[in-house]
């Protein structure tokens, strides 16, 4: 069984689908980025079928998905939690670092949390065939890097850590686009309203959103000596 096998098993578990879906996803990243020993590719993907063989009969019936599901969809909370929680308590290399990626982070989530508010309820996705599902995702994805990079700029992040960090998510996002566009066009995923299809599509981003915020320090660890004699706040990088 192989990534995309697994995916279209995890949804409707529940929290276990954020879970399963989000460490599948990240392994898969990995895998693809960076390579893994096939043998252990094997090991991880057997477990996943594991617990999925175990789990697969407790999965609820895929109209029992509710337009509330989707509204009030985990994403909103953890986006919250990482913004006020965790984000506030992550330190960097430096201070100067610290304020700059806690920034980056702090605008990263919240302008993914109000354009996919907005999305989620203006609810015209209801109605959309797989294409016009597809293409509001992409404009929707599009119009999320264009918002969320021109407040960092406003906001005094640095040029070269905008593109430092666009490099990284590029490569997240293209993955990440594969999967979106495979929920699009899969009849597994076929609901009225297309709220399972949404529903799924949040879960997607929702393990995309927590990979930005793990992969950041080694963003910040990687970039030396470009930063020094910038200020941020009365702070400067040496």
């Amino acid at each position: 069984m192989e990534f995309f096998d697994i995916f279209d098993n995890i949804q409707g578990l529940g929290i276990g689908s954020i879970i399963v879906s989000g460490l599948t996803f990240i392994f898969w990243i990995i895998e693809k980025t960076i390579g893994i020993p096939s043998a252990v590719s094997k090991i991880f993907y057997k477990i996943v079928d594991s617990f999925l063989k175990d789990k697969i009969k407790n999965i609820p019936e895929v109209n029992t998905i509710k337009e509330t599901d989707v509204i009030n969809h985990d994403i909103f909370n953890y986006i919250d939690y990482w913004t006020y929680s965790k984000v506030p308590t992550i330190e960097f290399s430096s201070e100067y670092r610290t304020i700059v990626f806690r920034r980056y982070l702090t605008i990263f989530l919240q302008k993914h949390k109000s354009n996919l508010q907005k999305w989620v309820h203006d609810k015209s996705f209801e109605e959309m065939d797989d294409s016009q599902l597809w293409t509001s995702l992409l404009s929707l994805i599009n119009r999320n890097i264009y918002d969320y990079e021109k407040e960092m700029e406003i906001n005094g992040i640095p040029k070269i850590i905008i593109e430092k960090m666009k490099v990284k998510n590029n490569d997240t996002i293209s993955l990440t686009i594969d999967l979106l566009e495979g929920v699009c066009n899969s009849q597994f995923y076929s609901t009225e309203k297309n709220l399972l299809k949404v529903y799924s599509i949040l879960n997607i981003l929702l393990s995309v959103l927590e990979n930005t915020i793990s992969s950041s320090a080694n963003i910040c660890n990687s970039i030396n000596g470009q930063l020094k004699g910038l200020s941020i706040d009365g702070v400067m990088e040496n």
